[in-house]
């Protein structure tokens, strides 16, 4: 598979060039060709230099934008997508630092199936010198969202709203067919998650991968001015899609009296209402997985998953059943779990899981624990 790596960058020399250094570093896949396109977003800090002297192990171009009072991210990454020849696009940021095995995981995920959107992980690095093992002080904000609501992506009714552009992937077809990124979101924020809820009205199935992993240079910050953007950019997004009552729920995100974990949980839980997923019992088939049987419970999946509720444990050394699970269509709650530890796997069984002998733990998605009899 071809893979077509899209970067813009402004005033970001440093970083990038650190970016650049691991990405040479993701090793050779013999079923694998990628090339990398930096769009220099009008920087004047040398970045042109950087990338007309850089030498690395993959085809490197630079397409220069002008700065000008349109300039930004969408309009960056938009120009980089056309000047792609690859059949999938990985974005990436300018100060990500990119994990070996990168490209070929988001490439292992696309491969179960053509219409996919895969989400990687992104943890934060401590402030200062980069270079030896790095110092995670932060992991993704979203995971505690899904130790709570399931790592199937895929059956979050906000799944859209993770489409964040700093590591992502998506076929080029599927990023032309949709309009690519709407250029008249400026500043920070939501032009990726605007771009993600266009993929999923497309009917593209999304998936969260861990293993395709990158470090942020530095731990973010949100300033004033990014909020200000943000919230600008949230009116666009509600006036555009104002036929779509789940896109204004993500007001609740911008509340400054709840943390952002807490604001997540609320959008999740009042987009299932929307959508009539919820009051629902429910009490999951649980299915567990390990290295010794993961072969074996594979094949079966897809019909599994087609016939009732299921709550897949999977206790494999690389998350064998995280791209099957996700990657299957099913009018059933699908749940998804990768190794919990010992009291976040009771309480999931408890919560969901259906149980033999009379007795069934059946809990209402977002909603208390209920035990029917």
């Amino acid at each position: 598979m071809n893979v077509s790596v899209v970067i813009p960058a402004y005033n970001s020399r440093s970083a990038l060039e650190r970016c650049l250094r691991t990405l040479g570093k993701t090793g050779h896949d013999p079923d694998l060709s990628y090339e990398v396109i930096v769009v220099d977003d009008g920087s004047d800090d040398g970045t042109a230099e950087l990338l007309a002297g850089f030498s690395g192990p993959f085809e490197l171009h630079s397409v220069f934008l002008p700065r000008t009072s349109a300039s930004g991210r969408g309009a960056a990454r938009n120009a980089g997508i056309h000047r792609a020849t690859g059949e999938l696009i990985v974005m990436l940021d300018a100060d990500q630092l990119v994990t070996p095995g990168l490209l070929a995981e988001h490439v292992r995920f696309h491969r179960l199936r053509p219409d996919l959107v895969v989400v990687g992980r992104r943890d934060e690095l401590a402030p200062g010198p980069v270079e030896g093992p790095p110092r995670v002080v932060a992991v993704d904000s979203r995971e505690a969202l899904y130790a709570e609501f399931s790592a199937n992506l895929n059956n979050l009714t906000t799944c859209w709203h993770h489409f964040y552009s700093c590591n992502a992937s998506v076929r080029r077809e599927h990023l032309l067919a949709v309009g690519g990124f709407d250029e008249s979101f400026r500043g920070w924020g939501l032009e990726d998650t605007e771009l993600g809820f266009r993929l999923r009205q497309r009917g593209l199935a999304f998936a969260y991968h861990p293993g395709a992993l990158v470090h942020h240079q530095h731990a973010q910050r949100i300033t004033a001015r990014m909020y200000a953007e943000w919230r600008r950019n949230l009116r666009r997004f509600a006036d555009k899609h104002r036929n779509a009552p789940e896109v204004a729920l993500q007001s609740v995100i911008g509340r400054p009296d709840i943390g952002w974990e807490e604001a997540m949980r609320r959008f999740e839980h009042a987009a299932r209402a929307l959508a009539g997923r919820l009051p629902r019992p429910v009490a999951c088939q649980v299915l567990t997985a390990d290295d010794a049987n993961a072969g074996a419970v594979l094949p079966g999946l897809a019909a599994l998953a087609a016939t009732t509720d299921l709550l897949v444990i999977d206790d494999t050394t690389g998350a064998r059943l995280s791209g099957p699970v996700q990657c299957l269509d099913t009018p059933h709650e699908l749940l998804y779990f990768h190794r919990p530890p010992a009291g976040r796997r009771a309480a999931i069984l408890a919560r969901w899981g259906r149980h033999e002998g009379g007795r069934r733990y059946a809990g209402r998605l977002g909603e208390p624990n209920q035990r029917d009899s």
